[in-house]
């Protein structure tokens, strides 16, 4: 009797650690979504110089293949941009062709300076903040805030590079720096 009830309170165990497991992997899936989504829907509130002449009438987000965020973002190619469509690419596929560029990974930084340094120079850099302290190259950085995913963004580093944020942008943003 004592066997059966050792057998059943490790399958109780098992099936415990199982549940644990299953709703941390849900809870970064949906936190991925999340921030795609929030990556997204800033996108949406900026405007690159000569960006209505561009052919391809797309605008594409680069990230490093690396990160967590790839396949959520992947979810969003397609989606309409002001008048454009998302593309989502690796920076090891096309570098030069971002127009925004998510930095969440020493990898990423490092392929972002590369880019910023050659044609993509005006390609909004958008930074994971919970990677890196502080990050000046950034034109948008995410933030975690009190729990909540937040915001800050640089408009002096918006106008070194000549992009326009919407001020509707700029009220919705944890901070704004000069």
């Amino acid at each position: 009797m004592r066997g059966l009830a050792n057998v059943r309170q490790a399958v109780a165990g098992t099936l415990v650690a199982s549940l644990v497991l299953a709703c941390a992997s849900s809870f970064a899936v949906e936190r991925d979504a999340l921030e795609a989504a929030i990556v997204y829907n800033l996108l949406l509130f900026v405007e690159w110089p000569g960006e209505t002449g561009w052919e391809t009438r797309t605008l594409t987000l680069c990230l490093d293949p690396a990160s967590p965020l790839l396949a959520a973002a992947h979810a969003l190619e397609g989606r309409p941009v002001r008048g454009m469509r998302l593309v989502v690419r690796t920076l090891e596929a096309d570098p030069h062709g971002c127009q925004a560029i998510l930095v969440d990974s020493s990898a990423a930084m490092k392929s972002a300076a590369t880019v910023r340094g050659n044609t993509g120079k005006d390609a909004v850099l958008l930074v994971e903040a919970s990677s890196f302290d502080r990050f000046d190259a950034a034109t948008i950085q995410l933030v975690e805030a009190d729990g909540r995913l937040a915001f800050d963004i640089s408009l002096k580093r918006a106008k070194e590079v000549g992009l326009a944020v919407s001020s509707r942008l700029l009220r919705l943003a944890r901070k704004v720096s000069e």
